[in-house]
């Protein structure tokens, strides 16, 4: 199947290089496509000096965030009937979107692919596929950040794909696009992934973990050092976008009697993030504020896609 990798950078000229000739050593070659967030540190600049010729670039105006950039990367695709959406800070492995596409091939129903994605160490996983908490509903990267365990080898379907590395079906894109797009746009960043599997999953297609495709993850691109979760190490407005993306996720997605079995303890849980994140940083109510309507706006629309019991999604 045609097939096209789309990197999606931000200030990324560090992680560039390494992504990029990982994907353009792949066999058979993708189309490579950078799409850049209007960058200030040269990014454009390298792609087209350092890989003209090699890898095309949309060079944007503004920062549409990782799902704006995912579906402008989309649109110019064109007609692959395999698109890889990835992060500059993942470094593919010898033949891992081949074995992506392959996956695809052995499970008519797959829109998606997680392939396995490891640290730089070699030895402690990132994500084998993305699920949920069984309660507060929370993304849970299955192996995050614990030795590969033989049950992350195992091919299955799983809920979602992590971003920094996910491959799709574009018919399947296509058919669960929203308003003509596949990504959740005003999410900018954060949850774009885990919805869109859901979504996947809630229109009948399967997301599968795919182990035999390997690749690195750096993880953390853009957060500051220290201890606690990195939503807290990360710039405040994008601390935003993690609370308000989780509950546009669940308006989208999540089904009435699920929502109805566990409303107080998700507000319980809401409650307690947003205000220790505000004794933090003051700041965050003011952004989360601005996002608001957004929200709203998704409650106010949960009618218009299909959604099925919690029991009978994988993981």
């Amino acid at each position: 199947m045609s097939t096209a990798a789309i990197v999606i950078s931000f200030d990324s000229r560090r992680d560039l290089p390494a992504c990029l000739e990982a994907l353009l050593a792949q066999e058979p070659r993708p189309r490579v496509i950078v799409v850049d967030n209007a960058s200030s540190d040269g990014s454009a600049t390298l792609v087209r000096e350092r890989f003209g010729g090699r890898v095309e670039l949309l060079a944007l105006e503004e920062n549409t965030g990782f799902a704006g950039g995912c579906d402008r990367g989309l649109a110019a695709a064109g007609g692959v009937e395999v698109v890889a959406f990835l992060n500059p800070d993942v470094v593919v492995g010898p033949g891992c979107l081949a074995e992506a596409v392959a996956c695809l091939g052995r499970h008519p129903r797959a829109g998606g692919v997680a392939p396995r994605l490891m640290r730089p160490d070699g030895e402690t996983v990132d994500s084998v596929g993305q699920c949920l908490s069984r309660w507060v509903l929370e993304v849970r990267d299955r192996g995050y950040g614990e030795p590969l365990a033989p049950e992350l080898l195992e091919e299955r379907p799983v809920l979602a794909a992590c971003g920094a590395l996910a491959v799709f079906r574009r018919e399947a894109l296509e058919a669960v696009a929203v308003d003509g797009r596949a990504w959740a746009e005003h999410f900018f960043c954060f949850w774009e992934d885990l919805e869109l599997g859901w979504r996947l999953n809630n229109a009948g297609w399967e997301v599968w973990a795919c182990p035999s495709s390997v690749a690195v993850h750096g993880r953390g691109a853009g957060a500051a050092p220290g201890r606690g979760p990195l939503r807290w190490r990360r710039p405040v407005e994008l601390e935003a976008c993690v609370l308000t993306n989780r509950w546009m996720t669940l308006a989208r997605n999540l089904h009435a009697l699920d929502l109805l079995l566990r409303l107080p303890l998700l507000l319980g849980w809401e409650l307690a993030a947003t205000s220790l994140g505000a004794i933090r940083r003051p700041a965050l109510l003011w952004y989360l504020a601005r996002r608001e309507p957004l929200v709203l706006r998704e409650w106010c629309r949960r009618g218009r896609l299909p959604r099925r019991r919690l029991r009978e999604l994988p993981c």
